[in-house]
């Protein structure tokens, strides 16, 4: 008879098996049912893009999307679910995110052109463009409306989203908080091979969106791939400077409840108020750096920002199912106001 220690080793090794095949199974079911829900767009290089569009024909307004660190396009869902029928949409994966074709080394000017080709290929020029991102992508698309030569044009607004602050992060190398956070994504790689992020993933844990797009998240976190880019893309961040001199309006949406201090995070939130001439802050009450996507009726107060761009928004009463948006109207326009000629 094997003895104790051999039937636990055998026992592990079993587990470990059963893990390793879940998560291969996991990846070839999302990576089919990706490629089955969502266009896919050639690049010149022959390389492709992950592309989720909708324009409608009467389309008053277009809002392009750009994801979050080790996050994909179908985090949007709540918030495009939440727009008017006439405002269009186009979200996509960055390379080496689902379907998109890694691209290691890439840097700002690359992600510039990037839109630039998106926008070229799939977005009429003559209807507004408000670019909207999330914790690093609402860096990317605020760094694309400050850097990206003629990127104004056509472009009606920029909305950041819980976005993350490159100074703060910059300032962070080397520290605890930098060295806890790298040796997660390292971690995530870990998991995705051995397949138990399939199994126990890192994010959307409560599974708080629609049941299509609960699978095709989990699917998408069990690709090492993915968490290797988002390891390169929070290396490069640290490099970025700072989008000052934004032209067009900015809204700047915070996550109420976050890790530490919320304080804290309020206050290096209010710092991206000095990047554009005309700018306002809404605080979604309740609501963290995830929840202010995947949590449907945070989702909507976001898309009522993007909806209705600089018109005073009322607080939503509570008893009514929805969640309200801290400092309300009264601070909305306070914001604008007191941002209004600050630069020359």
């Amino acid at each position: 008879m094997p003895s104790i220690d051999r039937q636990f080793a055998v026992g592990l090794t079993a587990l470990a098996g059963a893990s390793v095949l879940a998560g291969a199974a996991t990846r070839r079911r999302g990576r089919r049912d990706r490629a089955r829900r969502y266009l896919t767009h050639t690049r010149p290089d022959g390389g492709v893009v992950e592309v989720d569009v909708h324009l409608p024909p009467n389309a008053r307004r277009i809002v392009l999307f750009d994801n979050g660190l080790g996050t994909p396009h179908e985090y949007w869902d709540w918030i495009v679910s939440a727009l008017p029928a006439d405002i269009g949409h186009l979200r996509f994966n960055r390379p080496g995110y689902g379907l998109s074709s890694p691209e290691p080394g890439r840097d700002l000017s690359a992600h510039f052109a990037l839109i630039d080709e998106l926008r070229a290929h799939f977005l009429p020029a003559d209807v507004p463009l408000t670019l909207v991102g999330h914790s690093l992508g609402g860096y990317l698309v605020a760094a694309y409306a400050a850097f990206h030569h003629g990127a104004d044009t056509g472009v009606e607004r920029v909305v950041m989203v819980d976005a993350t602050n490159v100074r703060q992060l910059g300032a962070s190398r080397g520290q605890e908080t930098d060295l806890w956070y790298r040796q997660i994504l390292l971690t995530e790689q870990a998991y995705a091979v051995t397949g138990l992020s399939s199994l126990i993933p890192s994010l959307n844990r409560q599974k708080t969106f629609r049941p299509d797009v609960n699978r095709g998240t989990r699917a998408f976190l069990a690709h090492r791939r993915v968490w290797a880019t988002a390891y390169r893309e929070y290396r490069a961040a640290m490099e970025h400077p700072e989008p000052t001199g934004i032209k067009v309006p900015l809204d700047v949406i915070t996550a109420q409840d976050n890790q530490g201090s919320n304080t804290d995070h309020l206050s290096v939130q209010a710092e991206f108020l000095a990047y554009a001439e005309r700018s306002r802050h809404h605080v979604i009450e309740g609501s963290d750096h995830e929840s202010v996507l995947s949590f449907e009726h945070h989702a909507a107060l976001v898309g009522r920002v993007i909806a209705e761009p600089f018109r005073e928004l009322e607080a939503i009463d509570e008893a009514d199912g929805e969640a309200e948006i801290a400092e309300g109207a009264e601070s909305c326009a306070a914001s604008e106001e007191s941002r209004e000629g600050a630069h020359p």
